[in-house]
């Protein structure tokens, strides 16, 4: 998704909780797409459930050349937040490409109050690119700070990342592995499967805690034409003793 269990869930999925778009996402020519989206979480618990709305956008100059923004509502455990969230990516060379990326929430009752996060893509040989990035996310009663190094490889339609994400928090070192597969068809649809295991920093009312995780996941992006597109995921999450969670995520995107 990514890319800390809602800090680290998707982190495939972004630790932000709101997904800003990769560059790689983009069509090839310069666009702007503009993208609406909802999650339902249940929580097998009895904790209500998890939902998320959330609208952004994201302006491409060139290939691997993009600005994304995003703003989003957010309510977990039975508390509501909001957030807003920007990253910006660029080519510092023929096979480097940096991204930086940030994100600020005004109530922070469960998401962080601020998140700032750099990541380095580089193109090693032809279709091979290894990631390494840093993010810092700052609570009101804790900082985590995680690292992700990720490598991976494009054949034919298909391609595989094997990734490592060590995350600090609570003076200790925890570290998660994620496996992702994706299946590219048409000009740019693509469905991708996620998987991770590993103990990481979970979001719990009234802070984080460092639990054991293990996550299963599905989401993909579908073209009806060169203008629409519809957006799909499911998801499995078990968060050691705390709970276990089942989401659904559907949307749509505009590109012009």
């Amino acid at each position: 998704m990514t890319r800390v269990a809602q800090l680290v869930l998707l982190a495939a999925f972004a630790a932000s909780g709101i997904r800003t778009a990769d560059a790689a996402d983009m069509p090839r020519e310069t666009s702007t797409i503009l993208r609406l989206s909802t999650t339902t979480e249940h929580l097998g618990n009895d904790t209500p459930d998890w939902r998320e709305n959330s609208l952004g956008a994201t302006f491409a100059f060139k290939p691997r050349h993009a600005l994304d923004i995003a703003a989003g509502e957010i309510s977990r455990f039975g508390l509501h937040d909001n957030q807003v969230a920007a990253a910006y990516t660029a080519p510092l060379s023929a096979t480097l490409t940096a991204t930086v990326d940030g994100n600020f929430s005004t109530t922070h009752h469960v998401l962080a109050r601020h998140a700032l996060g750099a990541e380095l893509q580089y193109e090693v040989a032809p279709a091979w690119l290894l990631h390494g990035g840093v993010r810092s996310s700052n609570y009101d009663a804790a900082s985590v700070n995680q690292a992700v190094f990720m490598l991976e490889h494009y054949f034919s339609s298909f391609s595989w990342t094997l990734g490592w994400r060590p995350t600090r928090a609570f003076g200790t070192t925890a570290n998660s592995a994620e496996l992702r597969g994706a299946y590219y068809y048409g000009d740019r649809s693509a469905v991708t499967l996620i998987a991770a295991a590993g103990k990481e920093a979970a979001s719990v009312p009234g802070g984080v805690a460092l639990s054991s995780v293990r996550s299963i996941a599905l989401s993909g992006r579908h073209w009806l034409d060169r203008r629409w597109a519809v957006t799909y995921g499911m998801s499995h999450v078990r968060q050691g003793g705390l709970y276990s969670r089942n989401g659904i995520n559907v949307g749509i995107q505009f590109a012009f």
